[in-house]
């Protein structure tokens, strides 16, 4: 079976986008993962899988593992781009599990509603009940933490706040959080130094993918609770390891801003 694809990225969050044979694919795990590995496949830190519907497209994200995702903000972005400028549709309805999203070109950067927030522990979910704004984790010692906080934009998030962020072991502590038992559905990890109320840093470990040079929804998730526990003001720039974000925090719903890059376009025999 040939399958036409897009590559792309956003921030150095790295996508393939299908919206052939859409169906098939999503039957079969296998698929999803040849894709996605970088030696024997195109390789990603996620699949996006597309379907039109008569107002909207349909949005399916996998992680590189074979497993569904929920959301993903910088996916989110390329998506648009792929539809608005590529595809020119005149009016992009993007429907993900839980919100329709709606996008917009501002100079060379894209921005688009990721979705609301939740805090409550059952939503995250959370294996018992706690404050999710002040959650300790037995037997791993992380440095210089500040204060450990979770969240859920459509995925599970665990926030670190530390000092510095270049004190953090991303390759050890990354895999003992992400699968920590206050996870029953494992959780997306960010690190973040805060510089000041209108700046961060960040480091970020996916659930089924690892590290990843950038997480739209671990920035959201990130930028919500720091705000929510007026450590930050509602619009601050994230710096990510190769490039920049901005989040603008309206009620419970987070918007992020940042670019989109179409890689290029090609077709793949499996």
């Amino acid at each position: 079976m040939k399958i036409p694809f897009i590559k792309a990225h956003g921030a150095g969050n790295d996508f393939i986008i299908i919206d052939k044979n859409v169906d098939t694919i999503k039957k079969s795990k296998k698929m999803i993962k040849k894709l996605c590995d970088r030696r024997f496949g195109i390789g990603c830190d996620q699949l996006i899988l597309l379907k039109k519907h008569p107002s909207y497209h349909q949005v399916y994200f996998y992680n590189s593992d074979g497993s569904l995702g929920k959301n993903c903000g910088n996916g989110l972005r390329c998506v648009y781009k792929y539809l608005s400028e590529t595809k020119k549709y005149k009016k992009v309805v993007i429907r993900s599990h839980h919100f329709n999203h709606l996008g917009t070109k501002i100079g060379k950067d894209y921005k688009i509603n990721v979705g609301e927030v939740s805090l409550t522990w059952k939503k995250i979910p959370l294996s018992k009940k706690m404050d999710t704004q002040n959650i300790f984790l037995k037997n791993i010692k992380i440095p210089g933490v500040i204060k450990i906080m979770s969240a859920n934009i459509g995925n599970p998030h665990c926030i670190v706040l530390v000092k510095k962020i270049n004190s953090i072991d991303l390759e050890r502590l990354g895999p003992m959080l992400v699968k920590h038992s206050l996870f029953p559905n494992q959780a997306n990890i960010t690190f973040v130094e805060k510089v000041n109320s209108r700046s961060i840093k960040v480091l970020f470990w996916e659930r089924g993918g690892g590290h990843t040079l950038a997480c739209g929804s671990g920035t959201c998730a990130t930028a919500f609770v720091l705000h929510h526990n007026n450590l930050v003001g509602p619009k601050i720039r994230i710096k990510t390891e190769q490039s920049f974000l901005e989040t603008d925090i309206q009620d419970k719903m987070v918007y992020l801003k940042g670019p989109a890059e179409i890689v290029y376009q090609s077709v793949i025999q499996l």
